[in-house]
């Protein structure tokens, strides 16, 4: 019994000393930062924040494989982004395919509103994102997708570059 005492008491004090141990070990390998450094932190995190305050007409002009990008509005340089945008189940581009109905390009967002080839589509939700995805990717604020059904999609919406690169 006296054994059995001394293991209870003895066993919680040995646990709360390797917890005592254990944390001090920590703070010598754990780095805490100082002034200088959380300053530098600081003015690298503000020239990272100003370098992308660039309009997107700009930064996509940099970056540009053709220079006609820099003389764009804001919509075409949105219907250029859009044409990175496939559906899965058609080797075609979501503009091409025809599945754009309209953009709107403001200073605090872009709104887009499309269609999908039927209502029954199951990529549609996955278009959707990865509509919104390469307009956030390429500096766009904002980007909403708007699913219309109003007018139908039809194949006769394919643009001609569209048909050349389907065979139709």
């Amino acid at each position: 019994m006296i054994v059995l005492t001394y293991l209870l008491v003895l066993v919680p004090v040995l646990l709360i000393i390797g917890i005592a141990v254990a944390v001090k070990r920590q703070a010598h390998v754990t780095r805490s930062y100082t002034a200088a450094e959380q300053a530098q932190d600081a003015k690298v995190y503000a020239e990272s924040t100003k370098a992308m305050e660039t309009t997107v007409a700009e930064a996509l002009a940099a970056k540009a494989r053709d220079p006609r990008l820099a003389s764009l509005s804001q919509e075409e340089l949105v219907y250029e982004v859009l044409k990175e945008c496939y559906d899965p189940e058609i080797p075609l581009n979501i503009v091409d395919l025809g599945l754009i109905y309209e953009v709107q390009a403001g200073p605090d967002a872009i709104n887009v509103k499309m269609s999908m080839t039927s209502a029954a589509c199951p990529s549609g939700v996955v278009i959707a994102e990865d509509v919104k995805v390469k307009l956030a990717d390429a500096g766009f604020p904002n980007p909403k997708v708007e699913i219309v059904w109003e007018p139908a999609w039809s194949p006769q919406r394919i643009s001609e570059a569209g048909r050349k690169a389907l065979g139709i």
